[in-house]
């Protein structure tokens, strides 16, 4: 019996960019997305939790929430 490997990790082209620091940015990949980058001491490592707006709302760095555009 062959078992498959998974991952959860998604494709390397709709990957965001790699954080830097911590905060909410604006997704360069997916319309009304974002996410926040928290960096761990215990796994000492940058990680990314994606999120979207509600439907018609994009992400707005300036003022860190969801906005008509």
């Amino acid at each position: 019996m062959a078992v498959s490997a998974c991952t959860t990790e998604p494709p390397l082209e709709s990957r965001e960019p790699v954080c830097t620091k911590a905060g909410y940015f604006k997704s360069t990949n997916v319309v009304g997305g974002y996410h926040r980058c928290v960096f761990s001491q215990n796994i000492n490592r940058w990680i990314q939790y994606p999120f979207n707006c509600p439907a018609g709302l994009e992400f707005d760095e300036s003022v860190g929430t969801c906005v008509r555009p």
